[in-house]
């Protein structure tokens, strides 16, 4: 249960594939299976399925993976506050979700650094269930994304409201009666949900930032998927889908923020009217003796980053 080989786990689950998984990490194929073969032994459970192509990952080597996150964080945590004891510097962590991050960081963090040159900044780039446990925990000092809001111990402030569609493949026979003029990511066209069912989907797995969006909405309009692709990364699903592989639930300015070239491969539709709209939050403890940072990182966001997204790209985005 080493944390120095915790790479090798996280590189098969990302790869699904040993021979790719021992690239990415440098070693040998043979070391690498060695290695999961052992970590399965001693814990007694296997973490993945090696008898299917791609390896799927099981029950518990999901459940591993996500508390090996956090073990991870929790002690990178420690280091960082470590090697600032004894100096006047602040230590400011601050979560945020990857595909959010580098969509909004570039914008908030220059800003945000240079009235701020004393304080260390340390960012967790995670999924919304991890960020969400960080904050409660006291590990996390402020979080940004679409987060659950029912936790009592945790303050909670609007940022914005995001617009959710489904990007189809033009390919797909149920979208064949739009033009290239309709269905467009600025004006999405209502779809009817019954002809949805049986479609390939691209679905995030639990813990990435749209899951709990996909879930909602294919609950909501009674959707039954067909094959499932599950992805971690949303700029490769989002390349997938502009490639006709599934049906993708995006917000309608990331796309057009990342892959603005591929749009025309895309429908762009709506299960419902109005188009349903998700919204993003700053969480925090109240009582976190970094609270002047917070506030400022909040209010930053506010009147400095949100308005220049609208800028950008005339809409906002997760």
């Amino acid at each position: 249960m080493s944390l120095d080989k915790f790479d090798y786990v996280l590189a098969l689950a990302e790869e699904r594939n040993l021979t790719r998984a021992a690239k990415k990490t440098f070693i040998s194929q043979p070391a690498l299976t060695n290695y999961i073969n052992k970590l399965e032994s001693q814990l007694g459970v296997k973490l993945f399925d090696r008898t299917v192509t791609p390896i799927q990952i099981t029950r518990a080597g999901s459940l591993y993976i996500e508390r090996m996150k956090k073990i991870q964080m929790a002690e990178n945590s420690l280091l960082s506050e470590l090697k600032t004891l004894g100096t006047q510097e602040t230590v400011f962590h601050f979560g945020i979700g990857a595909t959010r991050g580098s969509h909004w960081l570039p914008y908030l963090l220059p800003e945000f650094c240079k009235r701020h040159p004393e304080v260390a900044l340390q960012l967790h780039e995670h999924g919304e269930s991890f960020l969400e446990d960080g904050v409660r925990q006291g590990e996390i000092d402020l979080a940004f994304g679409v987060l659950n809001t029912s936790y009592p111990e945790l303050v909670y402030e609007k940022l914005t409201d995001e617009m959710v569609v489904l990007a189809i493949p033009r390919s797909f026979e149920c979208v064949s009666q739009f033009s290239q003029y309709q269905a467009t990511s600025t004006q999405p066209a209502l779809m009817d949900p019954s002809r949805l069912s049986g479609l390939p989907f691209l679905l995030p797995y639990p813990g990435n930032g749209f899951y709990r969006c996909a879930q909602l909405l294919l609950s909501q309009a009674q959707v039954v998927p067909g094959r499932i692709l599950n992805y971690s990364n949303m700029n490769t699903a989002y390349q997938l889908a502009a490639r006709g592989v599934g049906a993708l639930f995006i917000t309608r300015a990331m796309f057009d923020y990342f892959l603005p070239h591929l749009k025309e491969n895309l429908a762009f539709c709506t299960l419902q009217n109005p188009v349903y709209q998700r919204t993003s939050v700053a969480a925090y403890q109240s009582g976190n003796p970094r609270m002047p940072l917070i506030q400022e990182l909040i209010q930053l966001t506010r009147e400095f980053l949100l308005p220049a997204l609208n800028g950008d790209i005339g809409f906002l985005s997760e």
